[in-house]
Parts: C-alpha cells; sequence; structure tokens
C-alpha cells in the first residue's frame, strides 16, 4: 500500500461556481504532521461535460444524460427493480463510437421522477483517457424527502499498469449532514477554497474511532501500524543514517545521464550535481569548456513540505582555448509564512549570451560547432553581481524587484575546429553580426527591476502556515520596468524600457484547449543601450523545438533585437487534444493531438514577421513534430520542421531576475 489518508471536511457550494472545503481533520498514515487528500467535490453527471482533472484527458468527459446524449450513446434496458417502493430501471450505457470521450457501464433511474438512483460508469484508454488504464466511478443517491434526493456515497477506482507493475486505489467518499437550504454569509466563499484548520492533523485515535463513517479493512489497520511504527523509526538516527547510505550510492549510468542527489536526512540537506553529459561543452570562442558545480540546499524547519529553505550553488568555468576561468556562486532564500517571497544573489565571473535569457543550450551548440561548424551561442563574460527579490501577496498579486551590474568583456572566436569542415561554410562572429559590425567594446551596465503581475479570481488552498495559488480561470498579466543607471558604479548604460504580457490556457472542453501569450513594450528612452541590453525576440535556428509560447521557431536569433519604441507580440496555439483525430480509423488508436496556431511580432511597417504552424502532438506520449512556416514583411520566407517535448513545450530559458 503506498498512501492511505482520511479526511473529514466540511463542503460548501453554491452554483454555479462558488464552492469551498473546510478540512476538519486529516490523517495520513505513517506521517503525523501530514495533512491528507480532501476531495469532496462528486461529478454530477446532470452536467453535459463532466471534467475529471486536465491530466486524465483536457476535454472532458461527455455525461450519458447530457443534452445531445443520443448522438454518443446507445442504451439496452436490462431490468428493474423496486426499493422503497420506487421502481429503478438499469440502463446500459454503450458508446456508439470508440476512440471519443464516452463512459460505458450502468446508469439506474428512477421511474416518473427520472432522478439518477446510481450509477457505475468507466472509463478506459478508447475513452482518450491518458496516464491511466481504467478509471471507474460509482455514486449512490437516496431520497432526503420527497422532491430532494442527494449523493450519500462516490467511490473512484483508478488503475495504472506500468512497467510491468499493476498499481490501483480507491477514493471514497461518504456525505452526511446535507443542508439544502444553508445561510451563507459574504465571506463563506472567498480566493480559499481548501483550507485544513490548526488542529485537522492532531486528531487522536479515539477521534477517528468514533468519527470515521465507515470502518477501516484489515490491510489498511495493518498499513497504519507498519507505518507508523516506520515513522518511529525514521527518528532513530542510526536507521537515518543508514538509509542515507544506502541512498546516496554513486549510479555512474544515472549521474552521466541525469545527475545525483545526495542527501542528509538529519541535518535536512541535500546537494545536487548536473548531469556530467552536461558539464563538458565546445564553442569557438573558448574551446573545450568544462563548467561544473553543485546545488546545496538545506530545508530550515521539520515540517514534511517545508517551504523555508536556503540554496547555495557554486559554478566553476574553464576554457582550455581561452584559458579563462569563470567562478560564480548563487545564493537563494525561500521563505514566508503565508505567502511565499524569495531572495536571491549571485555574483562573481560568468559567460553570458547577449540575450540573457539564455535561448541556445551549451548542448545543442556543441553539436552543431562540431557536425556542422555552426556556432550559435553568441556570448560575453563578465565580472557580475545581481539579486532579486520576489513576494506574493494575495488575491492573485506578486511583485519583483532587481538589480543587475555587469562589467563586460567581449570574447572573439578563437578556432575554426570542427569535426566536418564544410568548404563552404565557417564559423560566423561571436557576436550579433546580423545587427553590429563588430564586437562590443568593454563596458559596464547598471540595471533595475520593478514588476507586478496580477491574475484575477485566483484560488488558494489555505495550512495553518502557508497558502499555495492553483491559479484561476483569468488571464495572468505582468508589467515590468526596466532602467539603465548612467554613472552609476561607472555604468554607461542609460536607457529606460517597459513590458507587458497576458497569457492565459482556455479550456474549450470537447474542441481542446486554447494557449496564448500576448505582449506589447518598447524603449520610453534608449540614450546609450549596449548589445546585451536590447529588446531580443526568442528566436531559433535549431531543429528542437523552443519553448512554444515564448519563442520563434525559424526566426534568427538576433536579427530582429532593437531599441525601438514599441513592439507588439503574439504567440497562439490551438491542441485540438484528439477532437478530429479520434475520428480517422487507424489513426485514431495512436491517440495522437493535431496542434496549430501561429507567432508574430510587429515594430512598424518595414519590420514584422510571422509564422504559422502545423504539427502532431503526444507521440509517444512525449514528442511533438511540427510544420513551420514563416513569413518575414508579408513574403513567404522559410519553413522547416521542428521537435519538441510534448508537455514541456520545448525549452526553456534562464530569464532574469
Amino acid at each position: 500500500m503506498l498512501y492511505l489518508s482520511e479526511t473529514i471536511s466540511k463542503y460548501s457550494s453554491r452554483p454555479p461556481d462558488k464552492v469551498k472545503v473546510e478540512v476538519v481533520s486529516s490523517k495520513v498514515s505513517g506521517q503525523s504532521d501530514g495533512y491528507g487528500l480532501s476531495a469532496p467535490q462528486f461529478f454530477s453527471f446532470y452536467e453535459n461535460n463532466i471534467s475529471i482533472g486536465n491530466n486524465l484527458n483536457p476535454r472532458g468527459f461527455i455525461s450519458p444524460i447530457s443534452d445531445n446524449a443520443l448522438n454518443y450513446y446507445r442504451y439496452k434496458f436490462e431490468g428493474s427493480f423496486f426499493e422503497d417502493n420506487n421502481l429503478i430501471s438499469r440502463i446500459k450505457v454503450i458508446p456508439k463510437r470508440k476512440y471519443e470521450p464516452l463512459f460505458s457501464g450502468y446508469i439506474n433511474i428512477v421511474e416518473d421522477d427520472w432522478r439518477i438512483h446510481s450509477v457505475q460508469l468507466e472509463l478506459t484508454k478508447q475513452s482518450q483517457m491518458e496516464i491511466l488504464d481504467t478509471l471507474r466511478i460509482e455514486q449512490l443517491y437516496i431520497p432526503l424527502d420527497k422532491d430532494t434526493w442527494f449523493i450519500s456515497s462516490q467511490v473512484i477506482y483508478p488503475s495504472i499498469k506500468i512497467f510491468g507493475f499493476d498499481a490501483y486505489g480507491s477514493f471514497v467518499n461518504i456525505y452526511s449532514d446535507i443542508n439544502v437550504d444553508p445561510s451563507f454569509t459574504k465571506k463563506t466563499f472567498n480566493n480559499t477554497i481548501l483550507k485544513y484548520t490548526d488542529s485537522s492533523n492532531r486528531r487522536t485515535k479515539e477521534y477517528w474511532e468514533k468519527n470515521r463513517p465507515i470502518p477501516l479493512l484489515t490491510d489498511e489497520q495493518s498499513d497504519y501500524r507498519k507505518k507508523d511504527s516506520l515513522e518511529q523509526l525514521r527518528k532513530d538516527p542510526a536507521y537515518i543514517d543508514s538509509l542515507d547510505r544506502r541512498r546516496n550510492k554513486i549510479n555512474i549510468a544515472g549521474l552521466f545521464l541525469l545527475g545525483q542527489t545526495f542527501t542528509k536526512e538529519r541535518k535536512r540537506t541535500s546537494v545536487s550535481i548536473a548531469p556530467l553529459i552536461d558539464q563538458v561543452n565546445f564553442n569557438p570562442a573558448e574551446g573545450w569548456v568544462i563548467s561544473t558545480g553543485f546545488k546545496w540546499t538545506k530545508k530550515l524547519d521539520s515540517i514534511s513540505f517545508s517551504r523555508k529553505q536556503i540554496s547555495i550553488e557554486p559554478n566553476f568555468r574553464y576554457g582550455f582555448l581561452n584559458k579563462h576561468f569563470n567562478p560564480n556562486l548563487t545564493l537563494n532564500y525561500v521563505y514566508g509564512k503565508k505567502y511565499a517571497s524569495s531572495i536571491s544573489l549571485s555574483g562573481g565571473k560568468r559567460v553570458f549570451q547577449f540575450n540573457n535569457n539564455s535561448p541556445i543550450g551549451e548542448r545543442g551548440n556543441t553539436i552543431s560547432s562540431l557536425l556542422s561548424e555552426e556556432n550559435r551561442f553568441k556570448s560575453y563574460e563578465a565580472t557580475y553581481f545581481r539579486g532579486s527579490y520576489r513576494k506574493n501577496v494575495g488575491d492573485g498579486f506578486s511583485i519583483v524587484g532587481g538589480f543587475q551590474y555587469q562589467d563586460r568583456s567581449p570574447l572573439n572566436n578563437l578556432t575554426d575546429y570542427t569535426w566536418n569542415d564544410k568548404d563552404n561554410r565557417e564559423y560566423t562572429p561571436n557576436y550579433p553580426f546580423e545587427i553590429a559590425t563588430e564586437n562590443i567594446k568593454r563596458h559596464q551596465s547598471f540595471v533595475t527591476l520593478i514588476g507586478l503581475s496580477w491574475q484575477p479570481g485566483a484560488k488558494y488552498i489555505e495550512f495553518p502556515d502557508r497558502k499555495i495559488s492553483l491559479g484561476s480561470k483569468y488571464p495572468l498579466m505582468s508589467v515590468q520596468l526596466i532602467t539603465g543607471h548612467n554613472k552609476i558604479f561607472g555604468s554607461d548604460a542609460d536607457f529606460s524600457k517597459w513590458k507587458f504580457n497576458v497569457k492565459d490556457d482556455i479550456n474549450l472542453k470537447l474542441k481542446g484547449v486554447l494557449n496564448y501569450r500576448i505582449g506589447i513594450g518598447g524603449f520610453i528612452s534608449n540614450k546609450k543601450v549596449e548589445l546585451p541590453d536590447y529588446n531580443h525576440f526568442n528566436g531559433n535556428i535549431s531543429t528542437l523545438a523552443t519553448e512554444t509560447l515564448n519563442s520563434f521557431q525559424l526566426l534568427p536569433i538576433y536579427q530582429y533585437s532593437n531599441t525601438d519604441k514599441f513592439y507588439s507580440l503574439a504567440h497562439i496555439e490551438y491542441n485540438l487534444k484528439g477532437f478530429l483525430t479520434n475520428k480517422i480509423p487507424g489513426f485514431r488508436k495512436l491517440n495522437l493531438y493535431l496542434v496549430t496556431g501561429g507567432n508574430g511580432f510587429y515594430i512598424n511597417n518595414s519590420k514584422y514577421y510571422y509564422e504559422l504552424f502545423v504539427g502532431l502532438d503526444n507521440i509517444f506520449k512525449q514528442l511533438r513534430v511540427d510544420f513551420v512556416q514563416s513569413y518575414l514583411d508579408g513574403r513567404r520566407w522559410q519553413n522547416g520542421f521542428r521537435i519538441g517535448l510534448s508537455r514541456l513545450g520545448g525549452r526553456r530559458g534562464d530569464d532574469w531576475p
């Protein structure tokens, strides 16, 4: 048994969209300070579309009694029975087509009243369900009075087979003390939709024996005894040290490909090492490069889900050709009693890309340099110091502030070494040659940033010591002001620029998911702007896709970097999540998703760009392939294929602050 918990909650609901759950008591096997799952919401088959988590299927599933159910289901009468003088008809629910988001099983209907008496319905892979193999839902309704029925119980049985193992579970909800005419106040429903009271996880064994609605099964009793004993054992220093020794054994293959984390449970510390394959790279400005380090993290309190922690991350970089040693150190501190806050400081010497968002991965650049004589990694060197502060302040608001000082020096190509020398190709200069005729000169830049983001209607889970945001159905909006300060710490910079972004994920139910990100911005003043401080669009010239909602897949990295007073951009993506493709015989068995959309920006009538794409997602559950056609200043330009990861949307950069 992997996980066992019990929860008693007060569930309040006011249609159409007001919900609040207050956890009265909670218990987790083997975790005396843990908070159990609390999901008292029931799935109403009276709704046309039933959402059972975006990860299973963001399109939702069609109810057997929806308004248009006859277009999707066949029904078979399989008899009737009496219960409390009510005649109950048993109806078999049969999907008309495979690979549609449909249920199969039975639904029992009260004759004459036409109410649901109970359901035994199931979803499978043929229901376009992801992750799980099957999901069975059983519900029972009982009358409160002649005219009112309420749900008495709901049981969900998920199951999955993975790596040769069968895993299954049951989530049992028992409903009682129903109040069909509650008296809500203005404070009943707020931005907290799930709240754990202070003493909810401190109930005694006697309390649970008296209040649990159904008795424990034999294996559940055994699990409590076993895991509660193990929890006491885990407090024994000798046992903890023994566990650490086993867990911290070096795995050469894992260390090489994935990295490894070494823990000291008693001290609540861990040390993480990046994959060795990522620590050795090549570019023509530094030659072969070793960039190594580690991340040390310490939890500053003893609770299971600690928020308060500090991390120290030293990094050491050495270029064997230019013989430059670049060490730097990053310090992060996360804290906050209610809302999460963080402080980050970093300093030393470092190699930066001209676009500090780091759009080019070093491993990919190593491959393109050695195999195609193409250096995409345009970089400079800087002694730097920077810091940032982030704070969530509630009601969907968060603020950010930061500063960065850089003493910048150029890096020029020192070699034409490659494994595949091409007669018609040579390395391009190690600076944005598309917009500059020479590399930067040594200079200094001191920049500050302030920003605010807001997501209206943000909802939260509230624990006694913290709140966690769940987002909302409304867009996330953010605004930033970035200023380069002249003569402060010798800074040569003298500019100010702004940007405003709106992004959202819109669930279109059966028709899929629409994602978008729209932004505007520009320079308020640009008296003195060096290349790294330009407005850069995140381009991509690799076959590997970059982050799909924050980059342009066929745009050269720096060709349209600018200091213009205004720009606008948009990234729009429509993933049909199986809509249409589930109707193509043979093809539908692969459960692939059609995806389409476009990216574009506009600076002025002579500088604008857009690209359109169409592709397939969910290939082997992990991959996505797009065909992209670009248009430059209104004319057809380039096209090509891009390959990325399904759920990550490509490769992310390292934004600042």
